[in-house]
């Protein structure tokens, strides 16, 4: 059997114009994903990001240390769900990304106020009672994950493949291969690190199978400061 590794981009701009680009702890994280992927001894045939700024960049720091792949792809299939229109079908009056902000900075536990607001949406999201609101609904969503995931497999040809995408699709295929209810696979998305890694094993038949979930040694021996959700 090969490995598909799927490693969740590093901390993004949480606060800031461009939430995509990396904070200087997400381009380190990626660094250590790269030291840790070498470690391993991980010859991958192929590597595929996401169209997102910040798996591009994530990818980048892990070539730095880690240098045994083939031809690198991009596949937009492994982007990240839209949080914004998720946050403004919820919650109508943060329509405006600036109206948003402004609510962040005024309360006093910023992080902790944004994700219990994102949590609550991603609830109603994910409930399947209002799909007709939202740009990409939960369903289409995982969907549109599950064709990037069969498209990935037709392409690997038996071959490790390391995939640096986003929470959600890390999420999407874990629920795939484990058989989670949408409420217990945001439960496990809630615990996914900024640089972890997830490992599936497939073989020549296209079976799928989660053998790892959120690898994060290689961030914790680097430091408690690396060990972040957003």
């Amino acid at each position: 059997m090969a490995g598909i590794y799927l490693v969740r981009h590093g901390q993004a701009g949480f606060g800031k114009l461009n939430y995509d680009q990396l904070s200087d702890t997400g381009h380190l994280q990626g660094e250590l994903v790269g030291k840790s992927l070498a470690l391993r001894g991980i010859e991958a045939g192929m590597v595929v990001h996401g169209a997102m700024q910040r798996h591009r960049e994530t990818m980048q720091g892990a070539q730095k240390h880690w240098h045994t792949f083939g031809p690198v792809s991009e596949m937009a299939g492994f982007n990240e769900f839209d949080s914004d229109d998720v946050i403004a079908c919820a919650y109508p009056q943060f329509k405006n990304k600036a109206v948003l902000g402004a609510w962040i900075l005024a309360q006093p536990n910023k992080r902790k106020a944004f994700q219990e607001l994102f949590a609550n949406a991603v609830e109603r999201w994910t409930s399947g009672n209002h799909d007709s609101d939202y740009l990409e609904s939960w369903t289409t969503f995982t969907g549109r994950v599950t064709a990037a995931l069969e498209e990935l497999l037709t392409r690997a040809e038996g071959k490790h493949v390391v995939v640096f995408t986003s929470g959600g699709p890390i999420t999407a295929i874990a629920q795939q291969c484990l058989g989670l209810t949408h409420d217990k696979a945001f439960d496990m998305n809630w615990t996914l690190l900024n640089g972890g890694i997830t490992q599936l094993l497939y073989n020549s038949k296209g079976k799928v199978s989660l053998a790892s979930f959120n690898e994060q040694q290689h961030l914790a021996q680097a430091g408690k400061h690396f060990l972040t959700y957003r």
